[in-house]
């Protein structure tokens, strides 16, 4: 008897075994299995990261404008040319002396196609900002220039429109009543044209896509609060940032009046970088100067904050770079920043306060 019920048994556990796979299948079917797919899901629903403009770090950027070349505009910043026209439209300003101790500007542009429609006055150049746009990759906007300016143009060391051989990307308003060196302007549609024109590279290097490292939380910096930044190129060109808590901004303020555009509009910036270096005289018959763009010190504020900082270019196709007293490079919060590069003899009178 006990031989005859032992396959019978065995058919039976087989049975139940078969049973119990059936039912954690179907459980499997109907959660585990479901679940998967619902991970699945996530993952490919994920939002592709944003788009960020790599002068200024604020999303929204086209990443098919990624791979451009900046601009970089030469611009005039003497009383009798201002209120400037497109003075809060620049990613990024620079700002530095030539000579008699009269500031120029150069505006520096990830995208030719947000230059607005009038930009000036533009003016004439001078080597050591040529040096700067080398620095960047940029195709460069002027209105003549120096002798030691036009020796490096003539070497073929940098694309540019000038307004002296290439008149037709040019205009002026005489408007103002001002003399004629100081009307000049240009458009962001004729920049456009001049390039293309030219056939200039409209590609960027790879080294030079990233020139800024962008915080992605908001930083405060080590040095303590920066409600003021007062700074100064000569007696006749003194500047004050001072700081809004409410937009975190520094607002503009040149020889103590509000600076704005022809519409009024104030100069605003995230990040404000001072840099301080040695200008020296070239003691030519025009009192040129020249620019030392080895390094030094410097300060960076933003945020209601500061931080003292070291900095270095370095040779002509190298770009700006800033540093922490740790020496890791500084992170700039998103937004636009401007960069003056000041006499070391007037380093004295950059104040934080």
């Amino acid at each position: 008897m006990k031989e005859k019920l032992k396959y019978p048994l065995l058919i039976l556990a087989l049975s139940l075994l078969l049973c119990s796979s059936a039912v954690f299948l179907h459980g499997c079917n109907s959660s585990a299995l479901s679940e998967l797919t619902t991970t699945t899901e996530e993952i490919t629903t994920t939002e592709p990261p944003e788009i960020l403009n790599p002068l200024t770090g604020l999303a929204g950027y086209d990443a098919a404008l990624l791979s451009n070349r900046p601009v970089m505009i030469m611009i005039n910043n003497l009383k009798a040319c201002r209120p400037q026209w497109g003075l809060t439209t620049p990613d990024v300003v620079f700002e530095t002396v030539t000579e008699g101790g009269i500031t120029r500007m150069l505006w520096m542009y990830a995208d030719k196609s947000r230059i607005p429609e009038k930009v000036g006055s533009v003016r004439s150049t001078r080597h050591y900002y040529i040096q700067l746009a080398r620095g960047y990759d940029a195709i460069f906007i002027h209105w003549g220039g120096s002798t030691y300016a036009y020796n490096a143009i003539k070497q073929g060391v940098i694309d540019n429109v000038d307004g002296m051989s290439s008149g037709r990307y040019f205009d002026r308003d005489r408007g103002r009543g001002v003399s004629i060196e100081h009307t000049g302007f240009t458009t962001g549609s004729n920049i456009i044209k001049a390039i293309s024109d030219k056939k200039y590279r409209t590609e960027i290097k790879p080294e030079y896509k990233n020139p800024f490292n962008f915080s992605k939380t908001k930083l405060s910096l080590s040095g303590g609060e920066c409600q003021t930044l007062a700074f100064s190129f000569s007696k006749d060109f003194s500047y004050t940032y001072k700081y809004n808590s409410t937009d975190r901004l520094y607002y503009s303020y040149l020889n103590d009046s509000p600076f704005v555009d022809s519409n009024g509009v104030q100069q605003t910036f995230t990040n404000a970088i001072i840099l301080h270096t040695y200008v020296s005289s070239l003691n030519d018959a025009k009192a040129r100067v020249t620019v030392d763009f080895k390094g030094g010190s410097g300060v960076y504020v933003t945020n209601g904050t500061y931080e003292n900082i070291t900095w270095k270019k370095g040779d002509d196709l190298s770009m700006l770079r800033f540093y922490s007293a740790d020496g890791s490079e500084i992170k700039l919060n998103p937004g636009r920043s401007y960069i003056g590069i000041v006499p070391k003899d007037k380093e004295s009178k950059t104040v934080i306060s």
